[in-house]
């Protein structure tokens, strides 16, 4: 058995086993959560300077021992313990040792139920930033990327398929809509974890009239918990985290495995940088996607994180239980892996290039401008849709079978199959025209897209 004193070691609650030590503990990941654990004791002790439980003179010794702790901190001097378990009782320990006695009145008036859920607010509203600015990042290289290509005519795609054709900066513009999502979804996170706990103590409440304003102030909350046993049990705010981070997981997932359809050899429109992609160990002419692979894969590996936590607190009663212990490890794994994500698909759009000559072949290749040509008969030739629809797929046969695109096709074969077919028919072929025909403000048309590119420079200057 271990006989060495820690901090919570009474007649109650004698010393653990040192295999308990290392099962209970979990300082190895909330270590994380120094600078916020810091920032709660200061703005509770001048809460209890306000009752005259500290003295000015005291807070101020406290002060300064906890900023001498954060500045260990930051130099890599601090070796914290795992007998004191977690991150809050390090801190009180190592505060004790560097002022004294009247390290020992910190913990007055409140638990670590209380400190921990709030200390886990902060880092979450911190984390859910950086994220965001990194998303900004990444919508920054995509808009670049779109900027100049509203006429860059690429296949658009259904089931893997051309279908019609669209431009190179509309396609892009898809996804920064997805992010653009995801910043919301980041905000309605902040939001949620915008709720001060201090004051919940264990669970019923604190014992002390702190003044809950100023505790707001100090940690910068817009408003505190109306329930103490809420308060205390709550991790919804981290779910949402997690789900915010699994929606943004998914859109990079997406993008990922369409650079990596596109750049390969069958279809070639996306040239994937040198820094990005490496060799092989034993065919010396490829270069693989691996960063876009890597993307892919560890992105499928965050979109668990949230049926983790969430099998974890659906089954507890109320209020506190060690269980969310594991909160932090899944919320800290998350952020670590996503945001590295965002950084290289950032850098892999910053970087590559698309190749921008082969799209008009494919989409003349594969008839991508059939359905304006079913457009031209009921527009010019008043054919009902679905007659025209008919027509047109037997003239796409027939081009597959003579080996033909549609614009070598003469004026008497289109003529065959629908004797009104006149040359204005060929205004309908030509890919280019295809975008500039499309009406609606969300389309591929040039100038819709166009208008959709300033929008998103202003966004991303301004928010």
């Amino acid at each position: 058995m271990n006989k060495k004193s820690k901090i919570l070691s009474t007649p109650i609650n004698k010393s653990t086993s040192s295999l308990m030590d290392d099962f209970n503990s979990s300082i190895d990941v909330d270590k994380r959560l120094i600078e916020e654990d810091i920032a709660v004791t200061s703005a509770h002790v001048k809460a209890l300077v306000k009752l005259k439980v500290i003295s000015k003179k005291e807070a101020l010794t406290i002060q300064k021992g906890l900023n001498s702790i954060l500045n260990d901190h930051k130099k890599g001097r601090l070796k914290f313990s795992k007998k004191n378990e977690d991150i809050h009782m390090n801190v009180e320990s190592y505060l004790n040792k560097k002022i004294g006695n009247v390290a020992n009145k910190i913990h007055t008036g409140r638990s670590r139920n209380d400190q921990v859920a709030t200390d886990t607010r902060l880092w979450t509203i911190k984390a859910s930033k950086n994220l965001q600015e990194e998303i900004k990042n990444l919508m920054k290289s995509i808009l670049n990327q779109a900027r100049g290509n509203e006429k860059t005519i690429i296949p658009g795609f259904t089931h893997l398929q051309v279908a019609q054709p669209v431009s190179l900066a509309h396609h892009l513009i898809a996804y920064l809509e997805m992010f653009k999502r995801d910043l919301n979804y980041f905000d309605f996170c902040i939001n949620n974890s915008d709720e001060n706990v201090l004051g919940s103590a264990a669970l019923a409440g604190s014992n002390y009239n702190l003044d809950i304003g100023l505790l707001n102030k100090s940690l910068h909350f817009s408003k505190s918990k109306n329930n103490s046993m809420d308060g205390v049990s709550d991790r919804d705010f981290c779910i949402y985290f997690l789900h915010a981070s699994s929606l943004t997981a998914t859109h990079l997932s997406k993008l990922s495995s369409e650079l990596i359809l596109w750049s390969s050899n069958f279809m070639k429109l996306f040239n994937i940088s040198s820094e990005y992609s490496t060799g092989s160990s034993i065919m010396p002419q490829k270069r693989n996607p691996d960063s876009l692979e890597l993307v892919r894969s560890k992105t499928n590996s965050i979109r668990i994180k949230s049926i983790e936590l969430s099998n974890i607190v659906s089954n507890l009663p109320l209020t506190y239980f060690k269980d969310f212990q594991e909160d932090k490890r899944i919320i800290f794994d998350c952020y670590d892996e996503l945001i590295s994500c965002i950084k290289i698909m950032e850098e892999v759009i910053k970087k590559s290039n698309f190749e921008k000559s082969i799209g008009r072949d494919l989409c003349n290749n594969y008839f991508a401008t059939a359905t304006d040509l079913a457009d031209y008969l009921v527009i010019e030739k008043k054919i009902p849709f679905r007659d025209s629809y008919k027509i047109i797929a037997d003239i796409v046969n027939y081009a597959q079978k003579k080996n033909k695109n549609l614009s070598q096709i003469k004026i008497d074969e289109y003529q065959k199959f629908q004797k009104s077919i006149d040359k204005n028919i060929y205004k309908y072929v030509d890919i280019n025209k295809s975008l500039s025909r499309k009406k609606t403000p969300m389309s591929s048309n040039p100038k819709e897209v166009s208008k959709v590119i300033r929008k998103y420079i202003k966004f991303l200057r301004i928010r």
